[in-house]
């Protein structure tokens, strides 16, 4: 069969949203309830039935979510949590504005998660807590995380951005007390979207009024009820807070993306196998681990490793080939600590990183590339993409042979 190329660009991503979310949101705003109020709590209710936790408190994203978390337990200036640094830099910086030291430790191949084999390796007196990221959806061996955790009386956070709607040996991510709390994203590429937005899932009382005051301006909890007629118009300033609410409107779009969840992971399940069978013969590139029984995957991305040495070119150029073909791409992630800042960073906190560097996050991070994934792709945007990836491996090996 020949070629064509696509006539249009196929973005990376797309966010799913339908007249129900539209119809939502018009209904917000004639009813003057645009910033934080009742869909707002209706939406942390629905999230926390969903996720099976004691808790759940919506903010204006998982970043500052995270932040929040690590001040609520307490971390300071020099204490060290272990992370990975194949992860969007918000996994380190918020240690970092927190006055903590983020220590990275490498990650598995198979899955791009942290090596649990890695970790104690990493502790030190200064250690206070760990920070797994479930890298593309596909979930961290929790176990051997939390038994190290135990065993040195560190505090466990889930970076679990890209995590909704996975799956830990059966049960959802987030929903395990043995972790102090756990962050999740509503990104616009994410598999549920408010456009905007975060959330912190937690289990522990004594934690959730800080959590309220801290996104609130410090204001004493469930500020927002001062606008009702039930409500003091009188506020208490408890401590300084951030301005880090989540709006009605944002809810409005998550009360009908919750109902939609699972509907969106099955679909991208299947978006995620059809590209294995499409791309199962192509030597030029390694693809992802669906996950199994224990490690049950959100499909959140499918993530490419090239093999330069096999193509010819190196990632990025494969990458813009694509771009040339109309197919879009992501990278998820670059290594956090090949970043300026981190660079620097680390030069001057060189105990921070293993003695034999981070090689399995180094590979992984100069080979990697998220395909086109969103529960809206069709079957012939999908063939699309394959086409051209084998069309542009086609080309270079072509080019290769004409400059030997």
């Amino acid at each position: 069969m020949s070629y064509h190329r696509r006539e249009t660009f196929l973005p990376f991503s797309r966010p799913v949203i339908g007249q129900e979310e539209i119809d939502e949101i018009i209904d917000s705003i004639q009813s003057g309830w645009i910033t934080t109020g009742p869909k707002a709590a209706r939406f942390e209710a629905e999230l926390q039935a969903y996720n099976g936790v004691q808790h759940c408190l919506v903010m204006n994203s998982a970043t500052t979510a995270q932040e929040i978390s690590l001040q609520v337990l307490g971390l300071q200036p020099g204490d060290e949590v272990i992370t990975t640094s194949l992860t969007w830099v918000s996994t380190l910086s918020t240690v970092i504005l927190q006055g903590g030291v983020p220590v990275l430790v490498d990650v598995d191949r198979k899955t791009m998660n942290i090596d649990p084999l890695k970790l104690e390796a990493a502790i030190t007196p200064r250690t206070k807590g760990i920070i797994p990221v479930h890298l593309t959806g596909l979930p961290c061996p929790m176990d051997e995380v939390w038994a190290i955790a135990e065993r040195h009386g560190l505090w466990v956070i889930e970076d679990a951005a890209q995590a909704m709607g996975a799956h830990y040996r059966g049960n959802k991510i987030g929903n395990n007390p043995r972790s102090v709390m756990s962050v999740y994203s509503f990104h616009p590429n994410k598999n549920l979207t408010t456009g905007e937005g975060g959330c912190i899932v937690l289990h522990d009382d004594r934690f959730v009024d800080r959590v309220k005051r801290l996104r609130f301006h410090g204001i004493e909890t469930d500020a927002w009820k001062r606008f009702t007629k039930d409500g003091s118009p009188h506020t208490e300033v408890m401590e300084p807070g951030r301005k880090a609410n989540f709006m009605d409107l944002q809810a409005a779009i998550g009360l009908h993306q919750i109902k939609k969840l699972d509907g969106f992971n099955a679909r991208r399940g299947q978006i995620f196998r059809r590209y294995l069978e499409l791309l199962k013969d192509i030597e030029e590139v390694l693809l992802p681990w669906e996950g199994d029984e224990v490690l049950g995957h959100c499909f959140h991305l499918f993530v490419l490793r090239m093999h330069p040495d096999k193509l010819g070119v190196d990632r990025d150029a494969f990458v813009a080939a694509l771009k040339e073909e109309n197919i879009g791409t992501g990278i998820h992630y670059r290594p956090a600590h090949f970043h300026h800042f981190y660079r620097g960073y680390y030069e001057q906190h060189p105990e921070a990183l293993p003695k034999d560097g981070l090689p399995e996050t180094e590979w992984s991070g100069d080979r990697l590339m998220s395909l086109p994934l969103w529960p809206g792709l069709t079957e012939q945007d999908q063939d699309q993409v394959v086409a051209a990836i084998k069309q542009v491996i086609a080309n270079t090996k072509a080019q290769s042979t004409v400059m030997l």
